[in-house]
């Protein structure tokens, strides 16, 4: 296998080199051509320059993304006038959870809106294959029917409002003909500046249909161009690593917004320890808040009249600043009265584990809620048992009515998977990740399994498996098994 691997690395190095040097040439020939067609004439040559670059063939192979990192970009698809895709996130066709996925959801909406009077806003953002559908060319290897994936998107924007959810209408933004820019990067997967202002726009006009926009303090803020952002696209950086040449930077105009008076909108993530904070909170990817900021806090603050929070994290994924944000003191101490959620339309939101955690999260897990079991141990790399149902007194505690508060004493801990047992030999599973770039203090917890036929289980014992790399010297964990506060 391995010799296997290295002379494929090899090939596909020499097919790039190859392809590199047949490029120089093609291009010098045309060159040489253009100029001695026009040698004679008064007028300076004309050269008939064409895009250098397309996928190569082990672009379409599933063998050459093989690290973690060029996983995310299965499959990349070549579209017109240079775009890129990639398969799996820009061009599905169907979206949103399943039923019961819809339910948990609309669980999670509705315990955060009757425990802290929050309402949720779900920017549920079209994709690249939505918006851009004339940019998929007719021979593209992946099969999509843009009316089709569009009549499922607009449906399941209908199910999300069904569920008594909030969601903004954004199908004005799908293969819209007076569009003044791209909405995303060419070889990108992020939204450009005007698409994150168009969206804005969009959004800002359902939350000012909300009963609640009216008792919020209004501040005017305004938008100007601030220069010009150069972006070397991840799909063309997951072509480079694939195919071995590179793609072109685009540029795209720059926006900063500012309150009238003074302040930027960037500065309002600074307020994130302040005692004022904004009465709207917007977590999300990194199209909300990455290394580039693509302005969509700007231009909501500008439509909205009202301060924004951006507490989005980049790099974390649809789930990553909502639980960073859920967990922290400024939102137990101050919780906003509207919460925007930026989440792409690839996420289906149907994780189960994912609703597990955040819904004790909105209450703070064990911490407004009487304890029942409670223990502090030593934690080693493997599993180690850290909570269990007995020594000399046992606890009917049926599944579907407690929580697990877990607090590690290394807040560098962001990996930990939980088997929980229970009295008639049952076991369940939880997988519990932050990402790397979401801050935490080393804090989980989760709901015991609620599902069909779970909910009456008893609570037995409690183990947790650690990685090497998770394990500190002296790692201590308190578990504390409580009440649900939702029931």
């Amino acid at each position: 296998m391995e010799k296997v691997s290295v002379n494929y690395l090899g090939r596909r190095s020499e097919w790039g080199a190859g392809l590199r040097k047949l490029q120089l040439r093609s291009l010098a020939l045309l060159a040489t051509l253009a100029w001695n067609s026009q040698a004679t004439a008064a007028e300076p040559p004309r050269y008939d320059v064409q895009n250098c670059c397309d996928l190569c063939p082990f672009a379409a192979d599933a063998a050459s993304y093989d690290t973690s990192y060029l996983k995310n970009f299965l499959m990349l698809v070549q579209g017109e006038d240079g775009w890129l895709f990639r398969s799996d996130a820009e061009l599905p066709q169907q979206f949103g959870p399943s039923p019961e996925g819809m339910r948990q959801f609309e669980r999670f909406a509705r315990h955060l809106k009757q425990t802290t009077g929050t309402e949720m806003v779900l920017v549920y953002q079209p994709t690249k294959g939505l918006v851009h559908p004339d940019k998929i060319p007719d021979t593209s290897p992946v099969p999509f029917s843009w009316s089709f994936a569009r009549a499922n998107y607009v449906a399941t924007l209908d199910r999300f409002r069904s569920a008594g959810l909030v969601v903004p209408d954004l199908t004005p933004l799908l293969q819209e003909e007076d569009r003044e820019d791209a909405f995303y990067f060419k070889r990108d997967h992020h939204w450009t500046p005007y698409g994150a202002r168009r969206t804005a726009k969009l959004v800002a006009d359902r939350i000012r249909q909300m009963p609640v926009f009216s008792e919020l303090e209004q501040q005017e803020f305004v938008t100007s161009r601030t220069g010009l952002m150069r972006k070397d696209g991840s799909l063309q950086d997951a072509a480079r690593r694939i195919c071995g040449f590179a793609y072109p930077s685009q540029y795209v105009d720059e926006f900063r917004t500012e309150a009238v008076g003074g302040g930027s909108a960037s500065e309002a993530g600074a307020l994130f320890g302040d005692e004022s904070m904004p009465p709207i909170t917007l977590v999300g990817t990194s199209n909300s808040m990455g290394a580039q900021d693509y302005n969509f806090a700007g231009a909501l603050q500008e439509f909205l009249g009202v301060e924004v929070l951006n507490a989005a994290v980049a790099g974390g994924s649809y789930d990553g600043s909502m639980f960073e944000y859920l967990m922290s003191d400024n939102f137990r101490q101050s919780p906003p009265r509207i919460l925007i959620w930026e989440v792409p339309a690839y996420h289906n939101l149907d994780s189960n584990e994912f609703y597990r955690q955040v819904r004790p999260m909105v209450n703070g897990g064990c911490e407004a809620s009487d304890v029942v079991l409670e223990k502090t141990a030593p934690v080693k790399a493997g599993i180690t048992e850290v909570l269990y149902n007995g020594g000399g007194q046992f606890h009917e505690l049926p599944s579907g009515r407690y929580v697990v508060d877990l607090q590690f004493s290394d807040p560098g801990v962001k990996e930990v998977d939980a088997l929980i047992w229970y009295v008639f030999g049952r076991k369940d599973r939880v997988d519990l990740e932050y990402g790397s770039r979401v801050e935490t203090t080393g804090r989980f917890m989760f709901e015991l399994q609620d599902g069909e036929g779970w909910r009456d289980e008893l609570f037995m014992s409690l183990d947790l498996e650690l990685k090497p790399e998770q394990v500190s010297d002296g790692l201590t964990v308190t578990t504390r098994l409580c009440k649900r506060q939702d029931i």
